[in-house]
This record gives structure tokens, sequence and C-alpha cells, in this order.
């Protein structure tokens, strides 16, 4: 008998047309995507630029340890370009070495098309491509640990260790969601080697506040605060925010929550997840890593991130959320509720990844007014939400956002192809169903 369509696997996407794609997709994330160095980005830059010239050592309190690579490309600026040009493409460098080495450490470990998908997605959907548009710290941690995860879980434990140690140096906060990563490997595997990356990481952090400030203790946020609004808990310096509004705000606000950023996390289900079977150990470890992450900056007096788009602290959730979005859309569901779900997260994917890119913080002024009094309208009323205010307030695109969202779109749609099949073909079969049971109730009466 005939198989039927939803019973067909899905094609395979070929090798060549992936590596063109990903090639694709870099160029136009470095010279196509609108490129700005602000915020904490600034100050780092600042910081290097200055040691460059002889100031000294930053004892700034924005750790460096992922941004001291960027140094050749400031150098670079003495050559054509300016420095600020070079650097604030350093991410997209960045991003594609990242994208190396997960496929290295996840080769043979997936199928070659949800691998594919994963790594095309990482690039056209969710937050991962906002994050390369400056000189953040997030995108350095978030694909380094990625990365070590990923090696440490296929038994690479000098790799996964390295890459471990220098991307939670990089952001310390995370070390929580590290600690929980390696405390469940090491109670799964009964190895003490998982304290490693832990020790390093710990180790680096340490030492480069002793370099820099002087004192291997000193964070540099002692007394860092925001403004006092008419919000009951701001004003407060450190870890003052209490742990439970900061957590459900960060998975649920409707602009700075994971539900709307990062829906790729709310897959874990069907049998899509059987093409993940041999990396769920690396699934769950990055689940368990952003959730130490959420709870640590849940408490933090700034865990909405500051004035920045998205929950740019959590731009990490991108890697298991594009995972599980992978596996979804190259193995999707057969009912047509579930099949419908993936569908609705696959566009908001899209739809997150390109507002990122091409329209980030557009008509959020009014938040800024005031000292940031009403800064918490960007997080908890929609209207306000940086997701959709290009559609409240009108935004209008340049030529440079087309081509993005071009992009995103048809290589979105591209690895999506099995679901978008499988939608369709669900929808015309029960929505049949329907009409022929509707068809044998007979004709109104009163």
């Amino acid at each position: 008998m005939t198989p039927s369509p939803q019973q067909e696997p899905a094609p395979d996407i070929p090798n060549r047309v992936v590596w063109v794609l990903l090639a694709l997709g870099v160029l136009v994330l470095f010279f196509i995507l609108p490129h700005g160095i602000e915020g904490d980005g600034r100050l780092r830059f600042d910081a290097l630029h200055g040691w460059l010239l002889g100031h000294g050592i930053p004892d700034t309190k924005y750790p460096l340890v992922g941004s001291v690579p960027a140094i050749p490309l400031m150098l670079l600026g003495r050559l054509g370009a300016s420095a600020e040009w070079w650097v604030s493409r350093y991410n997209v460098i960045v991003y594609a070495t990242g994208l190396g080495l997960l496929y290295v450490q996840l080769r043979g470990r997936l199928p070659n098309d949800v691998l594919a998908a994963f790594l095309l997605l990482m690039g056209t959907t969710g937050m991962l491509p906002s994050s390369l548009t400056g000189f953040g710290a997030e995108t350095f941690s978030a694909m380094t640990v990625g990365a070590g995860l990923a090696a440490w879980s296929a038994g690479r434990w000098k790799t996964g260790a390295v890459l471990l140690g220098v991307g939670v140096a990089n952001l310390p906060a995370s070390f929580v969601g590290l600690a929980l990563a390696m405390g469940w490997w090491a109670w799964r595997m009964k190895r003490i080697r998982a304290l490693a990356p832990l020790a390093l990481s710990a180790s680096i952090w340490l030492l480069e506040s002793a370099v820099r400030r002087k004192s291997a203790v000193a964070t540099g946020y002692e007394n860092d605060h925001g403004f006092q609004t008419l919000l009951p808990y701001s004003g407060l310096s450190g870890f003052s925010y209490p742990t439970f509004f900061g957590v459900l705000s960060l998975l649920f606000s409707f602009g700075k929550g994971l539900l709307f950023f990062a829906p790729g996390l709310c897959l874990a289900f069907g049998h899509g997840l059987a093409a993940l079977r041999q990396v769920t150990q690396v699934l769950v470890l990055w689940l368990l890593y952003l959730a130490g992450m959420v709870l640590v900056y849940g408490s933090w007096w700034a865990w909405y991130g500051g004035f920045t788009w998205g929950p740019r602290f959590l731009t990490f959730a991108a890697l298991p959320a594009s995972l599980l979005l992978a596996a979804q859309v190259r193995r999707p569901p057969r009912t047509l509720l579930a099949v419908t779900v993936v569908f609705a997260a696959l566009l908001l994917s899209v739809w997150v990844g390109i507002d990122g890119q091409t329209f980030g913080r557009f008509a959020q002024d009014t938040c800024t007014a005031h000292h940031y009094s009403l800064e918490s309208f960007c997080w908890y009323v929609p209207e306000f939400s940086v997701l959709w205010t290009p559609f409240v307030f009108h935004a209008h695109l340049s030529w440079a956002d087309f081509v993005v969202i071009v992009f995103a779109v048809g290589v979105t749609g591209y690895v999506a192809y099995p679901l978008l099949r499988q939608w369709a073909v669900t929808a015309r079969r029960d929505m049949g169903r329907a009409r022929a049971a509707y068809g044998r109730r007979g004709p109104w009466g009163f």
C-alpha cells in the first residue's frame, strides 16, 4: 500500500545547499545587517580602545574575556574602515565560528537535515540575530557555552572545559547555570571531572578581576542600581528583585518573556523528539544552563537587561529553541492541533528574528522618558513590546531591511517545507472529515 503523504520521510537538505546558505547568511549579516556600538558594548569598546592607546589596563565592571579577541579588528581600523565598523561586526565572526564548532560537535549525532535546519534557523529566527548587530557580550558566551556543552556530552572533556571556562567567565552570572548542568551530568555519570569547567571559569574570572581591579573578589557592580520609579522594587542594587516576579517576567512578559522571544522552547513534544535521541544529553544540559540563568537574572535588579531589545541576558535560549524547532519542522507532528502549534511557533520565531535585526528598539522613546519612569510599559504592555511596535506605530523598511527579511523568510521556508506541507495536508484532511460529519447530521430544524 502506498504510504500517505504524512508518513513520507522529510527530504534531505543537500550539503552544498546548506553551506551556500550559511555562507550567504554570514555575508548578509556582515555587510547588509545594520550594525552599531552602544550601551555596554560602547563601554567595552572604549575600555579596549583606551588600553591600546596606552591608558592602562581598563578597570570597568564589565568582563572583557569575550571582547579581547576583537582587538585585531580594532587594529584593522588603521588600514581602512574605522575600528568601530570592524568591531561592530565582531559578533558576526563569533557567530560564524560558533556555527563551525557546533557542526563539528553535532555531526553524526543528528540527522543531516535536522542539523542543517538547526544551523540555518539560528541565523534567521529567534534572539541570536539581534545580538549580531552590536558589540554585546552575550553572543560570545552563547556560542562558546553551547559548543562547550555539546563537546562535553560527546566526551571531548578538554575542548568542552576550555570553551565553558571562557564562555562562563565572560558572563559570570551564568555560573549557576553551568553548576546545574555539570551537577546533573556528574550525578548521572558519577565523574568528578565535572568540576573542571566550574574551576576553570571561576579561576579565569577571579584572575581577570585581580588584574583589572586589584582584587579577585571585586566585581565592579558594587552599589550598581537603576532609577527610583513607581515600581516597588526599583532603585535597589544587587540581587534585590523578588525572584518569583523576576522569573515570571523573564518567562511570560510581553516585552522580555521567553514565551514570546524563544517559542521553540515550548516544542518538547511529539515524535519529532526522536530525531534528537542521540543529543538528548546536549539538550538537557542546554536547558539546565538556561534555567540557572533565569533563576539568577530573575533576582538581579536589572533582570530585564536594561534599555535593550528583548531579554538580552538570555540570548543563549536561541540554541535549545532552534534545536527543538528544527526537529519539529523536519519531523512534523501528525495531528492538526500539534502541527498548528509548531507552525505558530515557527511564524513567531521568524518574526522575532526579523524584528530584532530590522526594527530593534523602534518607537521605544516613551519608555526612557522621565528617568525611565515608564520603562515597565515596554516590559508588560503588548502595544509597547518591541515585537509589536512596528505594527502599532507603522515602521518603514529600508532596502537593507528588505534584504534581511527576504533572506530570513526564504531560508526558513526552505528548511520548514515538511512542516508547511504537513500542515496543509492535515488541515485539508481534517476539514474534509468535519464537512462530511456535518453533512451526515441532516438539515437544520427549529
